[in-house]
């Protein structure tokens, strides 16, 4: 917990140096866009509004030393603001401190001759103002004021500044507060990617936002999700793989040990019964490796690996091939094949093509009554072929269609001899299809029938 804080406070500063950055800058685009461009540095600011105001007041009074006198000391006393009258000649006139502030020397006073009067501002800087006074009719100036702020008695910070001030403060509690939201989610998924790192399956955010952490959190979960089914479909591999080569092998030794007492009649038939034993065990590896070929191949495929070994291909032979499997296995099943003339070639992998079309008429045969014929047609669709396998068996109920092409899935539990496998075939099938740029999909009514339909891309003819 403690390294969860560390970091949520780490992320608080980031945010908040990054915020306060921004900040300044705007503030700092903002000044000078004011101060450089609206309001030259010669009018002085907030004090050249002041001390402009006050020597409109000292040249009204300017004819009564009296007056004048008394205008200086309210100028001090209320604008904190020190003020020299001085002729042209540099004659002081009055003051309002005891060390008045020097006349200006020729050069200054030349430079201000030249400056606008102050009936158009004066020459000002922010602590300091000079401002010179005129007679109409007469060349040269009457006179000059200086103004000064009084050492101590500087005027009081702007308001923007305080209120920059107290927007970065805010800013602070914002950036903590963000930050807190967004590291404790952040926690939460780093707790649980470890727990299921560890090997907790069930482990979950559970996170509820309708922000992105919540997007994520939920992608994360899902993903959590489907690791726990998959790691436990391999699981449930293991055991139907183990359950499926155990029972043919016991049968096999039961086989072997009544074909050793020496009956022929027992030994032919238990030969019968090894074969058959061993045909199952030959299609329960075929899937395995298939399915580890499939996998290897999509690791591999973008090391330069071809993941399949693809030639142009005739659609009859995969179909009669797999035919023929069928009724070495089953003599008895009843197949009618229904192949279009002129069928088009296909590109693709011989041995992982025939043995998709395998597990499809595996499957009927399994799920079908042994009087019913099967059915395996294949013929033309728009630019490319379509195989299906027709059965007219048990069907799949509905609320198993959008699982049947799921690793491991069985609709039917039960392993009897008839009915066994892992549920690999028609994951397997389909995986196999799609590589080879096809789909694979099946159409079934319960206690009617079902119907797997493979279809593949034609492969284009080149001009003549």
């Amino acid at each position: 917990m403690t390294g969860g804080v560390k970091r949520r406070h780490r992320l608080a500063i980031r945010i908040y140096l990054v915020s306060a950055a921004a900040l300044l800058a705007v503030l700092l685009a903002l000044y000078l866009l004011a101060v450089v461009i609206f309001r030259p540095p010669q009018h002085g600011g907030p004090f050249g509004e002041m001390a402009r105001y006050a020597a409109s007041k000292i040249a009204e009074r300017w004819s009564s030393p009296a007056r004048l006198d008394h205008e200086l000391e309210a100028i001090r006393v209320h604008m904190n603001v020190a003020a020299a009258a001085y002729r042209w000649d540099g004659t002081l006139i009055a003051a309002n401190t005891d060390a008045p502030m020097p006349p200006l020397t020729a050069a200054e006073q030349a430079s201000l001759a030249s400056a606008p009067l102050i009936e158009r501002g004066g020459t000002c800087t922010r602590e300091r103002c000079q401002l010179a006074f005129e007679v109409r009719g007469l060349e040269a100036p009457l006179g000059y004021v200086l103004l000064e702020n009084i050492d101590g008695h500087r005027p009081p910070p702007p308001f923007g500044i305080i209120l920059a001030a107290l927007v970065i403060v805010a800013l602070g509690i914002a950036a903590a507060l963000l930050g807190r939201t967004i590291a404790r989610p952040l926690a939460r998924l780093e707790q649980t990617a470890q727990a299921l790192g560890g090997g907790d399956l069930r482990a979950r955010t559970g996170l509820v936002r309708r922000d992105e952490l919540g997007a994520v959190a939920r992608s994360f979960d899902d993903m959590a999700e489907r690791l726990e089914k998959l790691i436990l479909s391999q699981t449930e591999l293991l055991a139907n793989v183990a359950h499926e080569l155990r029972t043919p092998l016991a049968r096999i030794r039961m086989a072997l040990e009544l074909a050793e007492d020496g009956d022929p009649a027992v030994a032919r038939e238990s030969l019968a019964e090894i074969a058959q034993d061993l045909s199952e065990l030959e299609g329960l590896v075929n899937d395995i490796l298939a399915a580890a070929r499939m996998d290897l191949a999509r690791s591999t495929a973008t090391s330069g690996t071809p993941p399949l070994h693809v030639a142009p291909l005739d659609v009859g032979q995969v179909v009669n091939g797999a035919l023929e499997r069928l009724r070495h296995r089953h003599p008895a099943r009843r197949v009618e094949v229904e192949l279009a003339p002129d069928l088009p070639s296909v590109e693709g992998d011989a041995v992982l093509l025939r043995r998709a079309v395998d597990n499809l008429l595996d499957n009927a045969q399994k799920y079908s009554p042994p009087d019913s014929p099967i059915r395996l047609r294949a013929r033309r669709r728009g630019a490319g072929i379509a195989v299906s396998v027709i059965d007219s068996g048990v069907g799949i109920p509905a609320e198993d269609m959008s699982r049947l092409f799921t690793p491991f899935f069985r609709g039917d539990k039960s392993r009897t001899r008839a009915t066994g496998g892992v549920g690999l075939g028609l994951s397997l099938a389909r995986r196999i299809v799609e590589a080879h740029g096809g789909t694979l999909s099946a159409e079934s009514t319960p206690s009617v029938g079902t119907t797997m339909t493979v279809e593949l891309p034609a492969v284009a003819r080149s001009p003549s």
